[in-house]
C-alpha cells in the first residue's frame, strides 16, 4: 500500500527487494527459488522509518548498504548494512529535518551522501574510513526545499540536478572544491528532474504536475541544457531510460494516470 520506493539488491546469488511504503511499515523481500516468488524476509522498524520518501543503494569497500530518507517531522533517515544474515540499522543520520531524498556520490574518489530536506539546504556527508561512518562535510547553499537530488557524469565531469516544486530547479557542476550552479530551470510543480543518456546524447527530464513535462538536451558547445521536446504525462514521479540490443526507450511513471513509454530515435538529417 502507498509504495514510495522499491530497490532490488543482488548479494552473491540472493535477490532482495526493499519496499518502502507510507502505511503498514516498510519491508524487505527475498526471492525464494523453491516458491519461485518473493517472500517477506525482514521488517524495517517503524520506530525509525515512519514516513519514507526515498531508498538509495550503495557499496563501500565491498560492503552493501542502503539508506531510507524519512520525511516525517521526527524522522530518522537511516543507513542499513548487510551482515551476511540480514540488514541491520547501521547509522542514523540527522533527525527533525524532514529529509526528501538521498544520493550516493563518489567525489574525487571519496564516498559521500547528499541529503535533501524540506527544512534546510542539502547537506553533504563524507564517509570516514577510520570510524566507518558518515560525518558532516559541507552543504549546498541557497537551495532550500529541494525535493530530489540526482548525480550524473558527462565528459568526466560530475553534475547534480536539484529538483524544486516551487522556484527554479538547478543543475550544478563539481569544480574540485564545491558544487557551482551552471543553469536554473523554471520548475513550478516539478517533483522530479531526472538525468538520462543514450550513448552520447545527454538529457534532463523535468516532470511537471501543472503543465507539459520538458525534455532538455545537453548542448556541448554552449555547455548548457536546451529545450528539446515537450511530453504530456499526468503527475509524473519518475523517469527511467531502458535500452535493449537495438532500441532505446524512456519510461515515465504517473501518479494519476498510466505509465507512458517513449522511444528514442536518432534521425540522420545529412542525406
Amino acid at each position: 500500500q502507498s509504495i514510495v520506493g522499491c530497490k532490488a539488491i543482488l548479494i552473491d546469488d540472493q535477490v532482495f527487494v526493499v519496499v518502502a511504503q507510507l502505511f503498514g511499515g516498510s519491508h524487505i523481500y527475498k526471492y525464494d527459488e523453491s516458491w519461485t516468488k518473493f517472500v517477506k524476509f525482514q521488517d524495517i522498524e517503524v520506530s525509525r522509518i515512519s514516513k519514507p520518501n526515498d531508498i538509495e543503494l550503495f557499496q563501500i569497500e565491498d560492503e552493501t548498504f542502503f539508506i531510507i530518507a524519512d520525511s516525517s517531522k521526527a524522522g530518522l533517515s537511516t543507513v542499513y548494512k548487510w551482515n551476511s544474515k540480514g540488514f541491520y540499522s547501521y547509522q542514523s543520520l540527522h533527525e527533525w529535518f524532514r529529509d526528501t531524498d538521498a544520493e550516493f556520490v563518489d567525489i574525487d574518489g571519496k564516498s559521500h551522501l547528499i541529503l535533501s530536506s524540506r527544512s534546510q539546504v542539502p547537506i553533504i556527508l563524507q564517509w570516514n574510513k577510520s570510524s566507518k561512518k558518515f560525518v558532516p562535510h559541507s552543504d549546498i547553499p541557497n537551495m532550500e526545499d529541494v525535493l530530489a537530488v540526482k548525480s550524473f557524469r558527462m565528459q568526466n565531469a560530475l553534475y547534480l540536478s536539484l529538483t524544486r516544486f516551487i522556484g527554479d530547479s538547478r543543475v550544478m557542476r563539481w569544480n574540485s572544491k564545491q558544487f557551482v550552479e551552471i543553469q536554473a530551470l523554471p520548475s513550478r510543480g516539478a517533483m522530479t528532474l531526472q538525468p538520462f543518456s543514450f550513448k552520447d546524447n545527454h538529457y534532463l527530464a523535468l516532470g511537471s504536475d501543472y503543465t507539459f513535462s520538458q525534455i532538455y538536451q545537453w548542448d556541448k558547445e554552449k555547455q548548457l541544457f536546451k529545450k528539446f521536446k515537450e511530453i504530456y504525462v499526468q503527475a509524473p514521479r519518475s523517469f527511467t531510460a531502458v535500452s535493449t540490443d537495438r532500441r532505446d526507450f524512456f519510461f515515465a511513471s504517473s501518479f494519476k494516470g498510466k505509465t507512458k513509454i517513449f522511444e528514442h530515435i536518432v534521425v540522420d538529417l545529412s542525406l
